[in-house]
């Protein structure tokens, strides 16, 4: 895991699946632009000042660090894919945001709980599946993904702007103005992976925290599960859903061990998305801790989730505080930018040739 992905393997895989999907992503792209409820995705930057967010992809874990969720509640956001969302409803937990990024993704999984998304964000590509997008009740927030074949120019031009609308979700002093309403992030590979990029951003040409949480933990980030059989292991959920024959059987393309030592199986593609968190963590030395406690994202800090999360302040005063020291702070940086402006001027006015 420590070796960093090249380019031309992030090049490859993006052909591949571009070959496979590019025609179906762009004309969901074009049904999806049209829906009512799409919002402006800027209405979410700097929405995480203050605030910490758990990103839950659906490893093994996240149904195991269900009742320490439960537990904290309170003290963060929380993210998940869409294979996530029932799997913590289910466990009586509702997520903040949900993420799809699939075409595919089966909307049997949705269905039962369809009237309890009213308050819940979709974070969606513009392709995502329109039996999810077109039933859902909240707020959905467009983005594209910014690939090594520049599909994002695409995508770009088929969804256009968002009709413009008076919400916001962020505190106003901070807001950013942006010429273009549309969310581009980088390709992360998998909706795990673009959980993290769409709040991030990062890339090589912002090093900016683009929601400005103050860290992120991650849980249900296997990229892997246990196999069957064995005393210590048993069958994991990760790709475990009968379609009509789990997908652990027929894409168990390796073996390896753990970042406990454990025995698992993952595929191909589920390794080359951790390789990829890995190396988009480690280049932007992001404020990230894995609290999966198991899986193969062997990134620098991992933690147990229930430690992470009671460290956060339970006082609700905590983060109005903290906004109001960062307005402060932005005031007085304009304040030092204007006087040192004037300062300029006049200096240049000391001496006319």
């Amino acid at each position: 895991m420590s070796i960093l992905l090249s380019y031309d393997d992030v090049k490859k895989q993006s052909q591949g699946v571009w070959n496979q999907f590019g025609e179906r992503w762009q004309e969901f792209s074009r049904l999806n632009s049209r829906l009512p409820n799409r919002r402006d995705c800027h209405e979410l930057r700097n929405c995480g000042l203050g605030r910490f967010a758990v990103m839950a992809a659906m490893g093994e874990s996240l149904v195991e660090a269900a009742p320490v969720l439960k537990k904290y509640r309170d003290r963060f956001d929380l993210v998940t894919c869409d294979k996530g969302f029932p799997a913590l409803m289910e466990q009586g937990i509702k997520p903040d945001f949900v993420q799809i990024c699939d075409t595919n993704i089966p909307y049997r999984w949705l269905e039962p709980w369809v009237k309890e998304t009213g308050g819940v964000k979709l974070l969606a590509t513009s392709y995502a599946n329109i039996e999810w997008t077109h039933r859902w009740k909240g707020p959905i927030y467009f983005y594209v993904n910014k690939d090594a074949l520049d599909t994002q120019k695409k995508f770009l031009d088929i969804l256009g702007n968002p009709v413009e609308n008076k919400h916001a979700g962020l505190e106003q002093e901070i807001k950013a103005n942006s010429e273009s309403k549309i969310r581009v992030i980088p390709a992360g590979s998998n909706v795990s992976n673009a959980l993290l990029t769409f709040f991030i951003g990062m890339d090589e040409g912002s090093q900016v925290n683009w929601s400005g949480y103050e860290h992120f933990f991650l849980t249900g980030y296997d990229y892997s599960w246990r196999p069957s059989g064995e005393s210590k292991c048993r069958t994991g959920t990760y790709y475990a859903f009968d379609d009509p024959t789990p997908k652990r059987h027929y894409m168990n393309h390796r073996t390896m061990l753990d970042i406990n030592g454990d025995i698992v199986n993952t595929s191909d593609n589920l390794l080359f998305s951790a390789k990829w968190l890995y190396s988009y963590v480690s280049a932007y030395n992001l404020p990230v801790t894995n609290c999966s406690g198991r899986g193969i994202l062997d990134i620098k800090f991992k933690v147990p989730l229930d430690k992470a999360l009671e460290k956060i302040s339970k006082d609700p005063n905590s983060r109005a505080e903290f906004i109001e020291a960062v307005t402060d702070h932005l005031t007085l940086l304009r304040s030092l930018d204007s006087v040192s402006g004037r300062m300029q001027r006049k200096r240049r006015a000391l001496w006319s040739y």
